[in-house]
């Protein structure tokens, strides 16, 4: 763009200087002049101007007359080197004629408006420069308060509040171009007239008022023509599709799988063709900061603004819809249909006899995508993923699907014919299965009411199948039955990312609790009260855990020889001198020793009973379960986490209701192998990371679980 007015060469200063003691601050305008053979400067100062005897070419970037006045009218300095530096955003607002379409922001509110007129506002002597304001009129998200001099719709704006717009196409340029800088190596500032300027200036704007009685002044039929943006920039509400990707716009909410596998979440804040690529980019403004991403710069070129690190750039085909929410929005632009639900799956499908859980290799071809695993229907999330993460890769309670008798054949029909066996066989149940289990359950709260995963699984097994209690816990000298159990201890400031295997131990030596016998299967819900209160930020599901020391009646180790335990202590499970959090047990000479000393003597230990007719041959039995699947809720909507074999990437994430289309819930299986990198961390390195440096999925498991599913491969040979 040339910077000339006659012999006028107008610039911003995008370094700031100091000049004969006068600190130029960034951002500031100016011009260079030449009469007589003398070069002058003269450039804003302290709401003034002043002339400069010498500037640096380096310290100045040179803007045509047009642009200055836009720029004259913002007022903050910073957002005007923001804006020359947003190129593309630049030369848009540049080249606005009335009619055309832009996305505004101001006072925290973002709405799309119409240009109905520009105007120019005042007379600024010093740089003898008019500054330009634009009248527009908002015809989308415009429910908040605007005053302008028509009507509460119209409003002027400068050109700092605009933060798209749509009009002839941009690509991004260099602003260094050495043909377009004008430079005397001998007096530091431009002498001669610029080569032609091969941008627009703002003089086809006139051409704009006379055509505007030929276009239609009505900003929604307006807006519904436009189907795609020329520009580089776009606004919500207009669709960008291509053929191969999927349909989306800025402001979309998306997900994206970087080449690590990882899955991340953000919103698209540009879409065009970046400089020496031929197809549509989207670059996208992340949920929270990673390491090699930008703040809106691609390949030296800036497409937006946002903070360091929060910024990528990917093709627009390898985005799509963020799975964790369902929008109106989201639920248009689905670029490939999908099947309505209930012809997806017959309504009298069901398969007989015993079909075994999925095996490894088979997971990802037949249960990974949209339309895959349990449809979800009316607030049945708590239900679709307990079932999925009890039955899709397990068969740690498939007794219950097959055991004679029973209270209830038909329900068990149900679960196993019209659910279990089809998810296991064809990856995907429709929803009218599950309301016919709900329907059953024999509760009508059941059938469209919010529940809880412990409620159904307490009806399904204790109320209508009657089946034996999965856990069997001794309290003193009674043993309670119980299919879950609940994790209660006192809150302590200390732990920060406790694991569940400390959080078991402690609860269980706080009531004085022990295993009467070794699980199957131990569903262990964390501790917090109701579905929002969370007692810790962050939990880690423990990948292994280890109930030997919770087991009554079993051979322990002593914590300090490693001969045969009697005697434990949950007044030494805190001692700092000790190794806090683990479980202390004793044999009867440590144990002597150990509360011998001053500070523990007032310790109330307690002997416990072990098999003496067993032998105590080193090393001793240990009793370890998995972890096979985590439930999560963050407000009112369950998902899961579900390990579907040995090797430690083999996680999938599970969410019945990841999109809507209609009145039909779409759900959806996403892999997730990073999960088990994470579960690998320790949990000190877990408590220093910021969550904003954490997978999507890692966040969501660490800061939302609500129960952890355990497995014994053992025991289950004997259920």
């Amino acid at each position: 763009m040339g910077g000339i007015e006659g012999d006028k060469h107008y610039f911003i200063v995008m370094k700031e200087f100091t000049e004969n003691r006068k600190k130029i601050q960034k951002g500031s305008l100016g011009y260079c002049t030449r009469s007589e053979n003398e070069l002058s400067a003269v450039v804003e100062f302290n709401k003034k101007t002043i002339k400069l005897a010498k500037v640096k070419q380096e310290d100045l970037q040179e803007i045509s007359k047009d642009e200055a006045e836009l720029l004259l009218e913002i007022q903050d300095m910073s957002h005007r080197c923001a804006l020359v530096q947003n190129e593309n955003l630049f030369k848009s607002i540049s080249v606005l004629q009335i009619n055309d379409i832009v996305q505004v922001k101001r006072n925290r509110v973002t709405w799309v408006g119409i240009v109905k007129d520009i105007h120019k506002s005042r007379l600024d002597s010093g740089l003898e420069l008019n500054g330009l304001l634009f009248q527009v009129e908002c015809v989308e998200g415009g429910d908040h308060k605007m005053k302008g001099r028509k009507n509460d719709k119209e409003v002027f704006i400068n050109a700092g509040d605009i933060t798209c717009a749509s009009n002839a196409k941009v690509g991004p340029s260099h602003s260094n171009d050495k043909e377009n800088k004008l430079y005397s190596n001998d007096t530091e500032i431009w002498n001669k007239s610029p080569v032609g300027s091969q941008s627009p200036s703002l003089s086809p704007r006139k051409m704009g008022r006379e055509k505007s009685d030929e276009i239609s002044t009505s900003a929604h039929s307006k807006i519904s023509k436009h189907k795609t943006f020329n520009s580089t920039l776009s606004i919500p509400g207009q669709k960008l599709v291509e053929s191969d990707s999927i349909a989306l716009e800025v402001e979309s909410m998306v997900e994206v799988k970087l080449p690590n596998n990882a899955v991340v979440y953000g919103v698209i804040k540009w879409i065009g063709i970046p400089e020496g690529h031929d197809s549509l980019w989207a670059g996208i403004e992340l949920d929270y900061e990673l390491k090699d991403a930008s703040d809106g710069t691609f390949e030296k070129n800036r497409y937006f603004c946002c903070e360091q690190n929060k910024a990528t750039f990917i093709p627009l085909r390898n985005c799509k819809p963020d799975a964790r929410f369902s929008s109106n929005l989201l639920r248009e632009i689905v670029s490939s249909p999908v099947p309505t639900p209930v012809k997806t799956i017959q309504d009298n499908l069901t398969i007989q006899g015993d079909v075994p859980p999925v095996r490894e290799n088979e997971v990802l071809q037949l249960m990974k995508g949209r339309m895959k695993g349990i449809q979800g229907h009316h607030n049945s999330c708590y239900l679709d993923s307990t079932i999925f993460s009890l039955f899709a890769f397990t068969s740690v309670v498939d007794s219950i699907l097959h055991m004679p008798g029973g209270h209830s054949e038909k329900i068990q029909h149900v679960l196993r014919e019209d659910i279990v066996n089809p998810l296991r066989k064809t990856g995907v149940v429709n929803a009218d299965k599950v309301t016919k289990l709900r329907k059953l359950l024999g509760c009508d709260t059941f059938t469209s009411a919010e529940k809880d995963p412990e409620e159904f699984i307490n009806v399904l097994l204790h109320e209508v199948l009657a089946v034996d209690p999965l856990l069997k816990i001794r309290s003193g000298q009674k043993i309670q039955e119980s299919y879950c159990y609940q994790i209660i201890l006192e809150k302590d400031e200390k732990l920060t990312v406790p694991t569940v295997q400390l959080l078991l131990e402690r609860s269980f030596l706080s009531c004085d609790l022990k295993f009467e016998e070794i699980p199957s299967c131990l569903l262990v819900q964390m501790p917090r009260f109701g579905k929002q209160f969370k007692m810790f930020p962050k939990i880690m599901p423990s990948l292994e855990l280890d109930i030997t020391n919770l087991l009554n009646n079993t051979l322990r180790q002593c914590f300090i020889c490693g001969e045969v335990a009697e005697y434990e202590c949950a007044q030494c499970l805190l001692d700092p001198t000790l190794h806090p959090g683990a479980i202390k047990q004793y044999c009867i000479t440590c144990n002597k020793q150990v509360h011998s000393h001053k500070e523990r003597k007032d310790h109330q230990f307690r002997k416990f009973p072990y098999p003496r007719d067993i032998s105590a041959g080193f090393p001793f039995p240990q009793h370890r379960m998995e972890l096979f699947a985590v439930l999560c809720i963050e407000t009112s909507h369950y998902v899961s986490f579900v390990k579907y074999g040995p090797s430690k990437h083999s996680w999938l994430f599970f969410d019945s209701m990841a999109d809507r289309i209609g009145d039909e819930n779409i759900p959806e299986i996403t892999d997730c192998p990073q999960i088990g990198d994470y579960l690998l961390m320790s949990e000190n390195i877990l408590a220093y990371t910021d969550l904003k440096q954490l997978d999507g999925f890692a966040k969501r498991l660490f800061c939302d679980a609500y129960m952890c599913m355990y497995q014994s491969p053992r025991m289950c040979l004997y259920k």
